[in-house]
């Protein structure tokens, strides 16, 4: 290994675990080996190829991480997401970096899905939510450490990666016999609960305040919005379309679009519908402050059965209970 010149001086650099590179891969972008404060080497230009050889190199150096300059930030949140499985499967990777990688590539595919909706964007989301139950099934702290992190800012993009999260999570809590298969449909259905807002004016969806009444009919329009977004982009698995459908239906009947009741609402149409409230209570706007999870469930207790099935609220707060 001969380091070059210096890098040059610019934005600051950010670490990178040697543990989220996968070996043999190419990364794509510019990676510098830190020889001092404030002095930065490269290691790898973004045309070679990532070895095990090179790998093993900086183990027996005892190097832990890589940088990069922070304007290659976007290649390598790309690299990650073509490689996640690779990636999280390493198992030299901590659960507190599962948890990180996760979190942070469904924000960025995420905000990409309500940015500009299309197939591709849909089978990134599929891989993340596959990758992350996969991840989380074979290592419950890392669920747990999902939860913790889970963004108190409120954007469309990270209520949905936080509804997602939870209702996995409350999904095999109360259906601990589901099939991995099945897991990953509603864990799809979970993530793109919401995806009807991309076709709502974001002068609607980030307005400070109330509605007006022509605002909260559109508004409400989301679900059905959603259902036929998902339908152009290839989704054709009822069990997702009803989850987009039903997650504001309300256990008394008087949710939309539908007005479904009890047994009527899929099980999970009323976990997203549940977890759905939680998060927009525990998050902040520039309107409201965010509740205390505490806080949260004594409304959403307070509220059950007439908003939600009694038998979620007790297995929802067991999760919570685990941190």
């Amino acid at each position: 290994m001969t380091p070059t010149a210096p890098a040059p001086t610019g934005p600051p650099y950010q670490q990178v675990p040697l543990s989220t590179l996968a070996p043999e891969r190419q990364v794509g972008i510019k990676l510098f080996l830190r020889t001092g404060k404030d002095r930065y080497v490269l290691f790898l230009n973004e045309h070679s190829l990532l070895t095990t050889t090179k790998i093993d190199r900086l183990k027996q150096n005892s190097v832990s991480h890589l940088y990069l300059n922070t304007c290659d930030r976007h290649g390598y949140l790309n690299y990650i997401k073509k490689n996640l499985t690779a990636i999280l499967s390493n198992p030299a990777l901590t659960e507190n970096d599962k948890a990180s990688i996760i979190y942070e590539t469904a924000s960025d595919i995420t905000e990409e899905l309500f940015l500009h909706p299309c197939t591709e964007s849909i089978d990134q989301t599929r891989n993340l939510v596959d990758c992350m139950i996969d991840t989380i099934t074979q290592s419950p702290k890392t669920s747990n450490l999902l939860m913790m992190i889970t963004n108190q800012d409120y954007y469309t993009y990270t209520h949905s990666i936080n509804v997602g999260i939870y209702a996995i999570m409350m999904t095999l809590k109360t259906l601990p016999s589901i099939s991995d298969a099945e897991l990953k449909t509603l864990g799809l259905g979970f993530f793109l609960h919401d995806l009807g807002k991309a076709s709502i004016p974001t002068s609607i969806i980030n307005k400070q305040g109330a509605l007006d009444q022509g605002e909260w009919e559109l508004m409400q329009e989301h679900p059905k919005l959603g259902t036929e977004l998902a339908w152009d982009m290839g989704i054709r698995n009822p069990a997702i379309i009803d989850i987009i459908l039903s997650h504001h239906e309300r256990y008394s009947g008087s949710g939309y679009p539908k007005k479904l009741s009890r047994e009527k609402i899929s099980q999970g149409g009323k976990i997203c519908a549940f977890c759905d409230v939680f998060d927009a209570l525990t998050t902040k706007r520039s309107y409201k402050k965010a509740l205390s999870t505490f806080d949260a469930l004594k409304i959403i207790k307070g509220e059950t059965p007439e908003h939600f099935d009694p038998e979620l609220i007790n297995p929802f707060i067991l999760l919570f209970g685990k941190q």
